[in-house]
């Protein structure tokens, strides 16, 4: 287990705010379960600026998933490797998502051909994707790669979230 203080909850929730650049506009989609780090950190973030979430327990190749996404106009979705494994599998490319803002991925390493892949995807598509890196005892995200830096820093963990450092 591990303990987290509420005012460490609040400052994580509130740096990935920023670095998203969040607003209250903002409809998330529980693409992640509560219960994991990285789900909650979606939970926390939006709430923290007064966004929106829709409330899932779909999976991401229902189409139900999707047809809900639509309905409510979801501005963002958060996946773990396998998610967007599963999206390049299902032909995600060539669906319809107007509302669609952004993409993060955290929970584990993308290869880096899936990586490119949703980059180059987002460009063409004019939305942002974030390649995030998080452990759960530093309150689920340490560092991102900003989307402009995607394609030249390949396999990089990024940069430190606002207000966090590194130290080797």
């Amino acid at each position: 287990l591990v303990k987290l203080s509420a005012s460490n909850v609040n400052a994580n929730a509130k740096s990935i705010a920023e670095y998203l650049q969040l607003s209250a506009s903002e409809r998330a989609i529980t693409s992640l379960p509560m219960y994991y780090s990285y789900g909650l950190s979606v939970i926390n973030s939006h709430l923290s600026i007064g966004a929106s979430l829709v409330l899932t327990e779909d999976s991401v190749i229902d189409e139900s998933f999707w047809q809900l996404f639509n309905q409510h106009q979801c501005t963002s979705f958060a996946g773990v490797p396998y998610s967007y494994e599963l999206l390049k599998r299902s032909g995600f490319e060539d669906r319809q998502i107007p509302s669609l803002r952004y993409m993060t991925q955290a929970g584990g390493k993308l290869p880096k051909e899936l990586v490119e892949y949703y980059a180059l995807l987002a460009e063409k598509k004019g939305w942002r994707f974030y390649v995030m890196y998080g452990q759960t005892e530093a309150t689920a995200r340490m560092s991102y790669l900003p989307p402009d830096k995607i394609r030249s820093h390949l396999g990089s963990m990024g940069v430190p979230i606002p207000e966090g450092r590194f130290e080797l």
